[in-house]
């Protein structure tokens, strides 16, 4: 379909016209949904350049083009060439929006989780801070991406051996992912398995095979019996049940 749309509007508004790269980045968009990392830059890239002549640098829909090709190359591991993308973009959304919008806050938040790939722990908990207080301003804090954000902080204090205030950013997105998508939600499951390794790190033994078996219940129900998360969080349960039990469950106090 995106195909032919653009076979189309090509022939009818010239190669260059913005409708044009709002048909490639469009095409892109499900290039990466369907892991076409490669072809997907492709698109940006040729959009991105219509974008800048038709709009200029500093345009909103340059911004988020750059941002897309910024999770793209992320996804491929491009993490230099990622990063200067969101930064680039951050600077013209932030010009344009001001600092307190949404999109700023989202690309604060790639430029985060860029940092966590290169274990810039500073770095990250800087930008998921500065992108959390943008979130909760605008979104509420009961919002789902609020507790994305939370749970990405949570992870980085895991990452630095400050269990106790994973645990604590852990059990805030677990109780706004709860009310936002349900108990039963597989986000739900994976807060519960991140819960569990804490646990286990802190030598809470039974509270992390509690949470392993919630997580490990959701995993089945959600992506089956042989799905690969299922599979990881057997594994896991298993390596927890040949532990002594130490402790009372901390979740549960």
């Amino acid at each position: 379909m995106h195909d032919e749309a653009l076979e189309v509007r090509e022939a009818i508004l010239g190669s260059d016209h913005v409708l044009v790269a709002k048909t490639m980045v469009n095409r892109a968009n499900v290039f990466f949904r369907q892991g076409q990392c490669v072809r997907a830059l492709s698109d940006y890239s040729r959009a991105l350049e219509i974008e800048k002549r038709a709009l200029g640098e500093e345009h909103v829909l340059v911004a988020k083009t750059k941002n897309n090709m910024g999770e793209a190359l992320r996804v491929e591991g491009k993490y230099t060439e990622a990063l200067q993308l969101y930064n680039e973009s951050l600077s013209a959304l932030t010009k344009v929006l001001g600092s307190g919008h949404v999109l700023v806050a989202a690309t604060k938040n790639n430029i985060a989780g860029i940092y966590l790939k290169q274990d810039q722990w500073e770095n990250a908990l800087h930008f998921y801070n500065e992108a959390l207080d943008v979130k909760i301003k605008v979104l509420g804090r009961e919002h789902v991406d609020v507790a994305n954000t939370i749970e990405n902080i949570g992870i980085i204090f895991a990452q630095q051996g400050r269990y106790e205030e994973a645990m604590g950013r852990f059990k805030e997105a677990h109780g706004l992912r709860s009310r936002a998508l349900g108990p039963d939600h597989p986000d739900v499951g994976s807060t519960e398995y991140k819960m569990a390794l804490v646990c286990e790190e802190m030598q809470d033994v039974a509270s992390a095979l509690s949470l392993c078996h919630q997580a490990l219940t959701k995993a089945v129900k959600c992506y089956g019996q042989d799905h690969p998360e299922s599979d990881k969080r057997r594994q896991v349960l298993a390596r927890l049940q040949s532990l002594p039990a130490t402790g009372q469950a901390a979740w549960h106090r």
